[in-house]
């Protein structure tokens, strides 16, 4: 009989707006002291969802049998996952967030999974580092959608604009690389719609 190993997985999420941007991060801990990191984002979500993605991204992460520990600072994720009959629980199409539950479902087989509930905020040093990630990667997000417009209003005031243009108006504030993914996202969505246009 295989021996699980004892992991632990810390998770957090974030949204601005509630719905928003969000964005989730997870840190695994295994018995040998080792750990891995996983974050990641979201342009409209809810915090509820980014708290269930930060677990469904931790789980992906435990690759042989464990026994696995989720600590969360959301009770909502934290009861749901600790419910005996989650499996049943999903196919109620009254319940909101099932696309995830069920991924964490499918992801906890062969695992054993429980979640305990701790306080954010009170100084548990890898609860914080989730927190820490989750928000910033909101923050980068948020930032991008900022430059998105930056970049769309410049071209709405000069067509012939080019995006070694609007970088080396305001060095330092925004990259080339930015500016250019931003740049050539809008003339696709432009030309998207003139050809669906077409098609109608």
């Amino acid at each position: 009989m295989q021996v699980k190993e004892n992991v632990k997985i810390y998770t957090d999420g974030s949204c601005h707006g509630n719905p928003g941007p969000g964005g989730y991060a997870a840190v695994l801990q295994r018995a040998d002291g080792s750990s891995v990191t996983v974050h990641g984002a979201e342009w409209y979500t809810s915090n509820n969802r980014m708290e269930l993605t930060a677990v469904i991204e931790g789980l992906k992460l435990v690759t042989s049998p464990s026994t696995v520990t989720i600590f969360t600072d959301s009770k909502y994720v934290a009861d749901l996952i600790n419910r005996s009959d989650l499996k049943y629980f999903i196919k109620n199409p009254q319940k909101k967030n099932t696309d995830l539950i069920r991924r964490i479902v499918s992801l906890s087989d062969g695992h054993s999974v429980h979640a305990n509930w701790i306080r954010g905020h009170a100084g548990n040093a890898l609860n914080e580092r989730c927190d820490k990630l989750a928000n910033s990667e909101v923050d980068r997000l948020e930032k991008e959608r900022s430059i998105r417009r930056f970049v769309i209003a410049s071209i709405l005031k000069d067509a012939l604009v080019t995006p070694e243009d609007i970088a080396d108006r305001y060095p330092g504030i925004v990259s080339l690389d930015i500016v250019k993914k931003y740049y050539d996202h809008y003339f696709k969505m432009q030309e998207d719609c003139y050809v669906t246009g077409r098609q109608e």
